[in-house]
Formats: structure tokens, sequence, C-alpha cells
């Protein structure tokens, strides 16, 4: 697909224009707000909000008008929350954009948050978190989080906590949405076919013109890791056939001068069926179903992520052989990355970039938050390039800089009495 994305100014709204030639289109609002801006007794109140404005607007009051308003034209809706950005999405075929606009419009604008319903909401999300509690591969990750973010803002779980959620009022939710739902804080995007630009903005601008008064972003805390990074490990206890294990090191943020670098050093290290984890930990030695890595970006700090599934009493070589892999990519031994390592990593990221930027969803998510986060849109072809001139000295600088044992995150959920390796 073509990619040429346009910035209009509506009002005091930026929006950002992706057209095409599909049969559908997807209007998203992207909100500069998220869980690391919440305070501890208010801890989930972002999340809250993402259900919560679904049960009625001004214009769709009932709590099934917005989802039946969507499905009747067999359209799709959701939200999402993560530590940054709160975002609302519908998607419809392309005639229906005016229904679309208007949900959205309606959900970030003028939603009814009915009292009468809160405690139900409440009761939903708090099921949601004991699912989260319930499931080993998400309760390893969330240990594995606040062991290496600590009691900083970014160290809460985003749903939040069982005591913040049982003391959240509708007050509290219309406090929080008055003070960052606001244009200057917010983008709008529409991505797919429609009619004239001219058209959609004057449309954009009747939706969301409710935002228009209100004003002023509040300032952001920036994160600082606020300690020292040492080594830590944590075992939960549970009764079950696996030991699921998650381990985290600081990374990058967003926009870092070396997220290339990162992207094509994960490929290698665990991003995939390339990748030495896969290789070494599931095909050669049967020792996994689940295992790999990642990286995660955000405003002003990163991370680099592994987890997987080991049986339980392979865990203590498995930690021992991941951890190996993991020093020696920078290296010239056996696991150290080659010029012909990093030529693969770079045709598998292009392929992998051009997919992306065939989905909307993709688009969409790429557009918001490089505008969001960087102030520019970058098309695949900049992406690409910039995979291109990453080197092999530039990925062994990486490797040295950010894999580091003595910052390493560990937690384990299995059935143990303790863990059987040490950091």
């Amino acid at each position: 697909m073509s990619f040429a994305p346009k910035v209009e100014q509506v009002g005091p709204l930026k929006v950002i224009l992706v057209k095409d030639d599909r049969e559908s289109v997807m209007v998203q609002a992207l909100v500069g707000t998220g869980s690391r801006e919440e305070t501890d007794d208010l801890a989930g109140s972002a999340h809250f909000l993402e259900h919560f404005v679904f049960k009625g607007t001004r214009k769709f009051p009932g709590m099934f008008d917005i989802s039946d308003a969507i499905d009747a034209v067999g359209g799709g809706r959701n939200a999402f929350t993560s530590y940054n950005v709160v975002g609302f999405w519908t998607k419809t075929a392309k005639h229906k954009v005016d229904l679309a606009a208007s949900v959205v419009g309606q959900m970030v604008s003028e939603p009814i948050l009915p009292e009468e319903h809160f405690d139900k909401e409440r009761g939903t999300i708090l099921e949601e978190l004991k699912m989260y509690e319930d499931l080993p591969d998400s309760k390893v990750g969330e240990e594995m989080w606040k062991l290496l973010y600590g009691k900083t803002n970014m160290g809460r779980p985003i749903i939040g906590t069982k005591e913040s959620l049982k003391t959240m009022t509708p007050k509290a939710l219309h406090a929080y949405m008055d003070k960052w739902f606001v244009p200057e804080n917010m983008l709008v995007g529409v991505v797919g076919n429609w009619g004239s630009d001219k058209e959609l903005l004057e449309l954009i601008e009747r939706e969301f013109k409710p935002l228009f008064d209100r004003a002023g972003v509040p300032k952001k805390d920036k994160f600082e890791w606020g300690r020292p990074i040492k080594a830590k490990s944590i075992l939960v206890k549970r009764e079950i056939e696996q030991a699921n294990l998650a381990m985290g090191l600081p990374g990058l943020a967003i926009g870092h001068p070396s997220r290339y670098v990162s992207y094509l050093t994960n490929i290698v290290f665990g991003g995939g069926g390339l990748s030495r984890l896969f290789k070494e930990v599931r095909e050669k030695r049967g020792w996994a179903y689940s295992i790999g890595s990642g990286t995660e970006s955000f405003s002003d700090s990163g991370a680099v992520v592994v987890g997987g599934g080991l049986p339980k009493d392979k865990l203590k070589d498995a930690v021992e052989l991941i951890v190996d892999i993991m020093m020696g990519l920078g290296g010239n031994g056996k696991w150290g990355i080659t010029e012909k390592d990093l030529a693969i990593a770079k045709e598998c990221y292009k392929g992998r970039v051009s997919l992306a930027y065939d989905n909307p969803g993709k688009v969409m998510e790429f557009a918001l938050n490089e505008m969001m986060f960087e102030k520019k849109i970058y098309s695949p072809e900049e992406i690409k390039t910039g995979a291109d001139k990453v080197t092999l000295e530039q990925v062994r600088e990486y490797c040295e800089m950010i894999f580091k044992p003595e910052k390493m995150s560990v937690a384990v959920v299995g059935d143990y009495e303790k863990l059987p390796f040490e950091i």
C-alpha cells in the first residue's frame, strides 16, 4: 500500500490521516496518559476509564448503544491502556465513517460514566485482575516487571490493585478524565478509505468539538530509576506443571538512536524462529513450547525481556543457557552475532515492516505513537533504511551496554520451595 500521511489541525486537535483504497476505515483517539500518571491510591484509573466509557455517552446513552451500533454494521471497536497512553478505536466499512468517528468522539468527549453501572464494572475489572493472577505466564511477567521497575511510577500493574480498585469512585474518574483528556494531549487518527478530506475533517470537528473547551496539559513526571539497578529474583510458588520464567533488563526509550540495533539484535537473540533461543531451547533440546525475547520502549525508559515455559527439572539448565547466549551475543564465540546473522536479521526485519504496513491497525499504531512521542511520522522506507545502516560494531556495543546480568530481574512461577539457581 502507499503511505502518505497528512497531519491536519482541527481547532486545538491534531489529526493524522492515512488514506488508501481498502474497503474499511479505522478511527482512533490516542490520549497521552496512562497508568504512570496515576497515584498509588488511584492506580488503575486509566484502565477503568478505558472500560467505562463504553457504558454510555450523550449520543449513545444506553449501556449497549455503542456496541450495538458498531456491531449492527459489522464493525469492530475496542480500547487499550499502557503505561504511556490510552486508546479508543472503531473500524467499519468505509461508507460508515460517520458512525466510526461519532463513536470515538463521544467516548473521549462526552461519556456519561453512569454511577448505576459503576460497581458492576468494578466487579468486571476485579475479575479481570483475578484472571491475570491465575495465569502463570501473566503473573510471572507482572512479578518481573515489579522487580525491574520497583516502586516507581512504572512499577505498578496497569490494571491497578485490589485495594485501589475497591476504593475507586466515579468522581475520581471524572477528575482524571478532565485533567488528561484534553485536545493538546490527544491525537486522532483515520486510516483507510473515505470521501473528501475536507468533509472528513469537518466530521471530526463536529464529533470532537465538545473537547475544544478543555485546555492545558498537566506536567508529566519524568521517569527516573531512582536507585542502583541490581540483580533481583522472586519465586511465586504454584502447584503447576511448568516453570514459568520471566527475565528483564533496562532497555531503550522510544526514539533512542540505537533502536534499530536493538530490534535486529532481538531477532537473533529470541525474536522468532531465526533466533538462538528458539533453536537452542525449543528445537534442539525440547525444553519449551514457548520461549522468546522482546523489547519494550516507553517515553523515557525501556526494557529487554525474556519469557518462556520450561520443564521444572530443566529450569536451572535453561536459565544458565539463556544467560550464556545473552552474554555471548556481542562476542566472537559460538553465540556471537556475525555479519551473516546481521544481514539475515535485516531482511527479516524489513519483511516484517512491509507486512506491518499492510495492516491498518499497525499503520495507526505507528503513526499515532510516532507523532505523540517523536513529533514525526516515519515512512516504511525510512525505517528500513535505519535498519540497513546498522553495523556489527554497533550491535556489539549495544550488547555490551544492555546485557548485564548484574542488572537482571528474574521471576519464576512454579512448584519449588526455592529457586534452583542464583542470579
